[in-house]
């Protein structure tokens, strides 16, 4: 079946659908003509429109989540709800396992009588994260977490493998590597850089040797839509670029495209413990099993107003 019209006549439903990927995955759900979409978030601050359903939920609570999800009904799931806490400090390890594990646990449980077509999860680039790993990562490499964080987001990956297999479900797992867009949270540091060197205000940061791979929105977005209707199940696929940028000759090519006048200061943030220097994928499984390829060019994101 076509992807577009796999879309049109899903049942989607989208965790965490408030934040910023979740936002711009629903928008173009919409612009592709997909008729039904549930939305599950701490947050509601969006009003329903004829397409659109905004829920406010907690994943945490089991037993509303299980009727909410027995009146929604979906086709195809999108779980992109997560804590982002990427600090080191291992005292936040029950928050990140509440919300990321225990959070999935309790949605593939309220899951297992619905009939659906996929559910996709979104993971991270973190879990090849440990020292011993050597760039560029592949998905067959063995999990070597740099943070609580990608702790909590393979066992979430592991709690969905185990239930698809016993349940006989489908499934698709996205590990996330660097991104960023247009509106994206101030939070990061490509907005941060953006946002200081717009206004020709000086920029402290590290010495930027740390190489990361990013895409723009756009792809991550098609990489998403793509896994949505893959008919190739479970599977795991690296989302990036493939291509590796330290942080300095990012900030030092914003800098020209936003002709600015900033001083970026190289230096003068230390280095976070256990920091990871090289996070670049390998994408040739997702180009070979999905059709699919990079298409923008993340300069275009220092190119917007």
């Amino acid at each position: 079946m076509d992807p577009v019209i796999a879309l049109k006549e899903a049942r989607v439903l989208v965790t965490g659908g408030a934040g910023y990927l979740g936002r711009n995955l629903i928008s173009e759900l919409i612009r592709l003509g997909c008729k039904e979409v549930h939305s599950i978030d701490l947050q509601n601050t969006q009003e329903n429109s004829p397409n659109i359903t905004f829920h406010q939920a907690n994943l945490l609570d089991a037993s509303s989540l299980s009727d909410l999800i027995e009146k929604i009904k979906p086709t195809l799931i999108y779980h992109l709800a997560a804590n982002l806490n990427r600090s080191r400090d291992f005292s936040n390890v029950k928050q990140l396992m509440d919300v990321n594990f225990t959070g999935t646990v309790n949605l593939l449980t309220a899951l297992e009588d619905i009939s659906y077509d996929n559910f996709v999860y979104t993971s991270t680039s973190e879990v090849y994260g440990g020292k011993s790993m050597i760039p560029p990562f592949k998905e067959t490499d063995d999990f070597t977490p740099a943070s609580p964080y990608s702790m909590s987001k393979y066992c979430a990956e592991v709690a969905l493998k185990t239930f698809s297999e016993i349940k006989e479900k489908k499934y698709t797992i996205l590990r996330m590597f660097n991104f960023l867009g247009a509106n994206m949270p101030t939070n990061f540091f490509p907005s941060q850089l953006k946002e200081k060197l717009s206004r020709n205000e000086d920029f402290p940061m590290t010495l930027g040797e740390q190489v990361r791979d990013y895409l723009y929105l756009s792809d991550v977005i098609e990489a998403l839509l793509l896994a949505g209707v893959t008919e190739k199940a479970n599977q795991l696929y690296n989302v990036c670029s493939g291509q590796g940028i330290s942080i300095r000759e990012l900030a030092e090519k914003a800098k020209i495209k936003l002709e600015s006048k900033s001083n970026i200061q190289f230096g003068a943030i230390p280095y976070r413990s256990n920091e990871v220097w090289n996070m670049v994928g390998d994408n040739s499984k997702i180009k070979t099993n999905l059709g699919w390829s990079q298409k923008d060019s993340i300069w275009k994101y220092f190119e917007e107003k």
